[in-house]
């Protein structure tokens, strides 16, 4: 039975983060008892949805990297003295 619970709850966890992040973070802090069922299911359940959404982000900045390359800094010819001419090359 407690198993259901914690299945059906971290459906609902993972499914309102995915769509509703505010709301799903309101949610959490709003579980009086974090330790009852329902709470550890929707608690786990968003904190994967939170660990996808931050690997999927990593992934695609990593397949940028593969096909362009590190960013690289902009070059210059600002002169700490010169205030009134800033030309950026």
């Amino acid at each position: 039975m407690a198993n259901a619970i914690i299945q059906k709850a971290f459906n609902a966890g993972y499914l309102i983060e995915k769509y509703l992040p505010q709301l799903s973070k309101m949610l959490v802090q709003g579980f009086q008892d974090k330790t009852s069922p329902f709470a550890e299911g929707y608690i786990a359940g968003s904190k994967e949805m939170m660990a996808e959404r931050s690997r999927g982000k990593s992934a695609f900045l990593e397949k940028l990297k593969q096909n362009y390359g590190e960013p690289t800094q902009r070059k210059t010819t600002r002169n700490r003295d010169d205030r009134e001419m800033d030309i950026d090359i």
